[in-house]
């Protein structure tokens, strides 16, 4: 998808996905520090995709909010860690974090502000759709093995939100095992590293309308 340009770059309504991503963000909150992870030697591309969008770069102007951007890394997991050291070394002072997909552009503020209500120091938040799909289990041939029970089921979304120090050191402590190990483990998302680590996950109420870009026609 994007015939070569990273899909976060592509041209969305005013800016781009990524801009888009980042707006809703300004007009729910006040963040003192933003930091977008981006490939290796690609950061004035991520800038101008963020840049270009004139509502985005004025409340960014206006605000004078800290606008970062870090090398990502080979796994989500691992670009995450690097953009949460980045932050540390920028804003020491965070207290808590929320971590978004850069290809999420259609979060609504009502979902952003759901995490942030009940966060708290010791339990994380992650918004939260019920499947409409009856879901099952299959195995590496493609047949059935267990039927799942939809209503105790969740598709999670991003933005999550979590006290910064202690994600912080999960990763590190991820980080630390998957070296020890020489395979990098595989998290497919932040709920998961603390949960393992830290403690208890709870979930707010989600919008269809917060999808992630992944084919053409979710543009």
């Amino acid at each position: 998808m994007g015939g070569g340009v990273k899909k976060e770059y592509l041209s969305l309504g005013e800016g781009t996905v990524l801009s888009n991503a980042l707006l809703p963000f300004l007009n729910a909150l006040n963040p003192f520090c933003i930091v977008i992870t981006c490939p290796k030697g690609r950061e004035e591309e991520a800038r101008k995709a963020v840049m270009c969008h004139k509502q985005v770069s004025l409340i960014l102007e206006k605000n004078k909010l800290r606008l970062v951007f870090t090398e990502g890394s080979t796994t989500r997991a691992l670009s995450v860690k690097a953009a949460l050291e980045k932050l540390e070394e920028c804003a020491p002072e965070t207290e808590y974090v929320l971590i978004h997909d850069g290809a999420r552009p259609f979060c609504p503020e009502t979902v952003i502000k759901n995490v942030i209500a009940p966060l708290d120091e010791n339990t994380a938040v992650t918004p939260a759709l019920t499947p409409t799909d009856t879901q099952k289990v299959i195995d590496k041939n493609g047949f059935i093995t267990e039927h799942l029970v939809r209503s105790s089921l969740a598709a999670v979304q991003t933005p999550q939100g979590f006290h910064f120090s202690k994600l912080l050191e999960a990763h590190r402590r991820v980080a630390e095992e998957s070296a020890c190990e020489n395979v990098p483990r595989e998290y497919t998302d932040d709920t998961e590293i603390w949960q393992k680590y830290c403690g208890k996950v709870l979930t707010v109420p989600g919008d269809p309308s917060n999808k992630k870009i992944t084919y053409k026609e979710d543009m």
